[in-house]
């Protein structure tokens, strides 16, 4: 059975001292909103391998989050800002 996908959640982290967060019993995470667009993939990455894989090691779980972001970013996956009020093209 595929899990489910995780809420995800832009706070600024600053008193927890951490880019990101994930909270496997409540599949949930948190990242900064503040990092850059590469930052924020490598974190959301990292923290959604957290929530998929919990007995992976954190060695393991930071390696996997940059390498995937990498691969991603070399494939020209980037994040785009859409107005409030603009739809997204339909695509049918």
């Amino acid at each position: 059975m595929a899990p489910r996908t995780p809420k995800v959640k832009a706070r600024k982290l600053g008193r927890e001292k951490c880019w990101g967060q994930a909270f496997v019993g409540e599949n949930r995470l948190e990242y900064d909103p503040r990092l850059s667009a590469i930052r924020q993939l490598e974190v959301l990455i990292h923290e959604t391998v957290h929530l998929v894989h919990p007995e992976m090691s954190e060695k393991e779980v930071d390696r996997t989050g940059k390498v995937v972001a990498r691969v991603l970013w070399s494939q020209d996956y980037r994040r785009v800002l859409l107005d409030k009020n603009a739809k997204p093209p339909r695509i049918s």
